[in-house]
């Protein structure tokens, strides 16, 4: 058998709703990606998860008049349960709101980024759409309101971590130029290229922990914020490795940096983590791509879960 290790995850879906049709769909693609390997005699990890640290399944829940905790747990179990019926072959699920693995992940990740200087902390005032979780500046809106939710953004004022995104430009352009991290399929490769070569700017992750009512991972070192879901979310392709703890598995998973990345609908497959789209949980919706390497839409452009500024 090879030792060609193979990482194949799905995006980890908000728990604002029960699933639909589209996360079925993605799991499903998802499992035919591992199969495939493993039929081929290639070592593979399969990873799905939930997303329960977002504000959006806060709001949700106050709209339920359910306390959120347990409205988290309990779709969360829904999506939890599709691996019978579908007949998926997953390894592993993670949840980032109670998996003892991820919260310890995503503080190690937060100190190590705070101790080569990568966050400043400063006030900024922005257009915000909460179901998107992002902001959007005026030129992005359609007539005024968000082109996924027809919804008029909300007018934010705060002060949050930004991490130094911007001083990894050139190195970024660099891996991306040289072929040292491969993207597929080449329209892929070209929009992460037109997107980093457009300058990158510093992103908002952190939000203050009182508009969250509280919930999420709180800011190594600073209570009064909570780190940005994006953020959080994202590193759960790692935390379910053990990253939190630098356990065996993740090390026999590989700590290096992916060096490759294949779009492949809603299912994102490579060597090592990769990341797919922030799918809602609301029928219909079309969330921006969590990653500017994996979307939808051949006409999709990567965004930056960014702040103003």
């Amino acid at each position: 058998m090879t030792t060609d290790r193979y990482y194949v995850t799905t995006s980890i879906p908000y728990v604002n709703g029960a699933p639909h049709l589209g996360h079925a769909l993605e799991l499903v693609q998802a499992d035919v990606l591992a199969r495939h390997r493993r039929r081929r005699g290639r070592p593979v990890r399969f990873l799905t998860g939930t997303d329960g640290n977002a504000l959006k399944n806060v709001v949700a829940a106050w709209a339920a008049g359910v306390p959120v905790q347990p409205f988290v747990d309990e779709n969360a179990a829904r999506f939890a349960a599709l691996r019978e019926p579908l007949v998926l072959s997953v390894d592993d699920v993670i949840r980032t709101s109670t998996d003892p693995r991820h919260a310890p992940g995503v503080r190690r990740l937060w100190e190590r980024c705070a101790a080569r200087g990568d966050f400043h902390r400063r006030r900024y005032t922005g257009l915000y759409c909460a179901g998107c979780e992002l902001f959007y500046a005026p030129d992005e809106l359609d007539d005024g309101v968000c082109p996924e939710h027809g919804v008029q953004p909300e007018e934010v004022s705060e002060e949050n971590w930004f991490f130094r995104l911007s001083r990894y430009q050139d190195e970024l352009l660099r891996l991306l130029e040289s072929g040292t991290v491969r993207i597929e399929p080449a329209a892929k490769r070209a929009e992460v290229l037109a997107f980093v070569r457009a300058g990158l700017r510093d992103v908002s992750v952190s939000r203050p922990a009182a508009r969250a009512d509280g919930w999420g991972i709180p800011v190594p070192g600073d209570p009064s914020q909570v780190v940005y879901v994006w953020w959080d979310a994202l590193a759960n392709y790692v935390t379910a490795l053990g990253y939190g703890d630098d356990g065996a598995a993740y090390r026999t998973g590989g700590s290096s940096p992916p060096t490759g990345c294949t779009s492949s609908a809603r299912a994102s497959c490579a060597s090592t983590p990769s990341t797919g789209w922030r799918t809602c949980s609301r029928p219909g919706c079309r969330c921006r791509p969590r990653s500017s390497c994996t979307t939808t839409s051949p006409s999709a452009a990567p965004r930056s879960p960014r702040a103003p500024g």
